[in-house]
């Protein structure tokens, strides 16, 4: 929701809002970076999706042995 406000705010704005005269673009380059140092959500999704995956095999392979 942060990033929607600040790329609305700065549309608004135009070139003042990329510039340093106001805190929005610093404002978006801060929150910017927690979003980044998460990970891409893709990535995130996939590791959890092979994960259960995996342990439904293993499920599956124990009821039917």
């Amino acid at each position: 929701m942060v990033m929607n406000v600040l790329d609305r705010s700065l549309q608004v704005h135009g070139g003042l809002g990329m510039s340093d005269d106001t805190p929005l673009a610093m404002m978006w380059r801060f929150s910017r970076m927690p979003k980044l140092v998460d990970g891409a959500d893709e990535v995130h999704k996939m590791v959890i999706a092979r994960r259960e995956v995996g342990r439904r095999l293993k499920k599956r392979e124990a009821a039917g042995a």
